[in-house]
This record gives C-alpha cells, structure tokens and sequence, in this order.
C-alpha cells in the first residue's frame, strides 16, 4: 500500500502539471478554461463517488480499517487517469492546432 502510494502520488502531481502546462495556445481561453473547468470537476466527482461506493461496501466488513485507505488509492488513480484523457481530448481531438473553436 505504501508502494502504490508512492508511485501514485507523483503520478497524479505529474498528470496535473501536464494538463495545465500543456494547454492549447492557439485556442480560446474561454473555452480552452471550460473545458478545463469540467475536466476538473468530473475527476473529483469520479473521485468522490468512489470514495463514497468503498465506504457503503467496506464499511460492514471486518475490512472496515482499509476503506480510507482503498478510497486515497482509487480516487489518485482515477484523478490521473481522468486528467490525463481529457488532456489527449484536448490537445488531439477538441483543440487541432489551426482551429479556434472546438469541433462539433
């Protein structure tokens, strides 16, 4: 468990940096902040409902003590995972260098 904290940790502190330093230039930063916005806010309701989905099945378990612990785990991993295919999204599909507005 301290091992997968260890690796996840810089992970998700690596995937943030990325998605933000990464973000298109040639776009709106109206648009190109939405997005972002919405990326962020799905990631941590992802983060949240697994949170909440470990809590409500672990929680009657004699695995009771490691709900907290399995919740932290899953909700880096999702954190990463989320912000790293929105941040493919964004660069290869909704922002293609040359174009201003996302595509429809």
């Amino acid at each position: 468990m301290i091992v997968s904290f260890l690796i996840l940790l810089p992970v998700v502190g690596i995937v943030g940096w990325a998605f933000f330093r990464f973000t298109p230039v040639h776009a709106n930063r109206k648009v190109v902040l939405q997005f972002n916005l919405l990326s962020l806010t799905v990631a941590l309701l992802l983060a949240v409902a697994w949170s909440v989905r470990t809590y409500l099945v672990m929680s009657p378990t004699v695995d009771s003590g490691w709900w907290p612990i399995i919740s932290i785990l899953g909700a880096l991993l999702i954190v990463s995972v989320v912000l790293g295919l929105a941040a493919i999204l964004r660069k290869f599909v909704l922002f293609r260098r040359g174009r201003q507005e996302p595509r429809q």
